[in-house]
């Protein structure tokens, strides 16, 4: 099978997120996940049979000599030293959090870590003034050499946190040979988030340090092209890349900067086994960096896994589920017959500005595109099942202004990063507020001001009322009287994406009950 469909695909990510044990073998020891007796359905590395990376078998590293590399870049590079009291005035002016053994001091200029001038010349050509609080304190941590879990908003600039080190890490390691690389690798759960990841760091990548991408979706002799002429920084989605090292197009031996961007995401896509086998291909001695918009319990096991000594870590914001206060959250309590007629009247408040809706199924983003052109709106849609061609061609007429509306799923509930969207309206409200953070954090990006409009049905969302109004309550949003009175009699639960399985809501791996049809994202 092709890689794509487990890249991009959404839920089938590469099977059950519990394929494999800590160590990367099967949990309870049989076929079944229920263990005894029964047919083995995986391999021993937890990868289906026909999947990217079913044959792999992890590296044995004893038996391989290791070349020493360079990790620390943050000696000497640090311009202007901070006293203690400096320190804990700027991390609690940004509500973030430190913790670790000898971490390092943030940065509150440019200048100050010590960038090379090329950098500089670039940040001030795109108007940047200063780095952002993730940046600030994430530059300097990775510099370092050491292990590091970052969590922070979407939008905060988490992408030129890590990318920046890695260029710095791969540029100050020996040439590649033939046959050799990459020396930095990007993990990200979507093609669009890795599209965009490369996007980012070719503006800053300096000569000599080359770069590419590889997802699924897509044919595999161009990307093939590109690895065997050799890549310093490859960023990738998990299927596609376990692809390659299996067809041994490529190789990991010279991985010596390991990163996994929206590791939450991840999981949430079923890809932990096949982040498990991708690291045991990776020597052990390398530097890993993982970021998350959120810290639930299955991200920090995944960390005590893979970083689990001396690891630095930085949370910038108060509560891992409040959503980011610049943007104004406007929820209304509707039935679904009212929905149509409230999303006209919301569109027209908004003329001309850009906007982004979300729905539940790719049946229904595909039907309000489709209403919305034949009122002659600039409108289009984008879903798990279009091909690459199509969504490429789609993001790129959003983000240039040849269409203003964008329905989508929530396979664009991360990976699009465009500063200038006004709007987001939640048509039918996501499976969990997890998720429903990183829908609205689609506006009011970097400094920016917002506004999202989310249609609430009670027959269909109760149970997530309360889980809602907790939210809306610690971001200082507005409590409309009908939500909070459904949230006083309503169910519970609905609040994360790791809180339910099974039953009539969306299990691991499961279907999303709909009334406007069902499907991938």
């Amino acid at each position: 099978m092709s890689g794509g469909r487990f890249d991009s695909g959404g839920r089938r990510g590469g099977g059950s997120r519990f394929g494999g044990s800590r160590s990367g073998g099967s949990r309870h020891g049989g076929g079944s996940r229920f263990g005894g007796g029964r047919r083995r359905d995986k391999p021993e590395n937890g990868i289906g049979r026909g999947q990217p990376g079913a044959s792999l078998k992890p590296v044995d590293w004893v038996r391989k000599a290791l070349q020493p590399f360079q990790k620390d870049f943050y000696q000497g590079r640090i311009q202007y030293a901070m006293n203690e009291a400096e320190i804990t005035q700027w991390r609690a002016q940004y509500e973030m959090v430190v913790t670790g053994n000898n971490c390092p001091q943030p940065v509150r200029t440019f200048e100050e870590c010590g960038l090379p001038q090329e950098f500089l010349q670039k940040f001030w050509g795109l108007g940047f003034k200063a780095p952002t609080p993730i940046q600030s304190q994430g530059w300097p941590m990775a510099l370092t050499g050491r292990d590091v879990v970052g969590i922070a908003q979407t939008g905060s600039g988490k992408t030129l946190a890590f990318i920046l080190p890695a260029i710095l890490h791969a540029q100050g390691q020996p040439a590649l040979r033939g046959g050799e690389g990459p020396i930095a690798l990007v993990v990200a759960p979507t093609r669009e988030l890795a599209c965009q990841i490369e996007a980012e760091a070719k503006q800053f990548a300096p000569r000599g340090v080359r770069m590419s991408c590889v997802y699924g979706g897509v044919p595999k002799r161009t990307q093939e092209y590109a690895l065997r002429r050799g890549v310093e920084i490859l960023i990738c989605t998990p299927g596609r890349m376990l692809d390659f090292v299996e067809r041994r197009t490529i190789n990991c031996d010279r991985i010596t900067m390991l990163i996994f961007d929206e590791a939450d995401r991840m999981l949430d896509m079923g890809f932990e086994p096949q982040i498990r086998l991708l690291c045991s291909q990776v020597r052990p001695d390398r530097q890993v960096l993982m970021w998350s918009a959120t810290w639930p319990k299955e991200v920090q096991g995944l960390a005590n896994d893979f970083l689990p000594n001396d690891r630095l870590m930085i949370k910038v914001g108060g509560d891992d589920r409040k959503a980011a206060e610049n943007v104004t959250q406007i929820v209304r309590v509707v039935s679904r017959s009212q929905k149509e007629q409230l999303l006209q009247e919301t569109i027209a408040q908004y003329s001309g500005y850009k906007i982004i809706i979300f729905t539940a199924t790719k049946r229904m983003a595909d039907e309000l595109a489709r209403k919305l052109k034949y009122q002659r709106l600039y409108a289009d849609s984008i879903h798990g099942d279009k091909n690459q061609h199509d969504r490429d061609r789609v993001l790129a007429n959003f983000k240039s202004n040849r269409i203003n509306i964008l329905v989508a799923t929530d396979v664009a509930s991360r990976g699009i990063h465009v500063k200038d969207i006004a709007l987001v309206i939640n048509y039918d409200f996501a499976n969990n507020c997890d998720d429903y953070v990183h829908r609205i954090g689609r506006t009011g990006r970097a400094g920016a001001f917002g506004t999202a409009v989310t249609f609430f049905d009670p027959s269909q969302d109760l149970r997530k009322a309360a889980p809602l109004v907790r939210l809306l309550q610690k971001s200082n949003q507005e409590v409309p009287a009908d939500l909070a009175a459904l949230a006083s009699r309503g169910g519970r639960g609905g609040g994360s994406r790791f809180g339910r399985r099974g039953g009539r809501g969306r299990g691991r791996g499961g279907r999303r009950f709909s009334p406007y049809g069902s499907g991938r994202r």
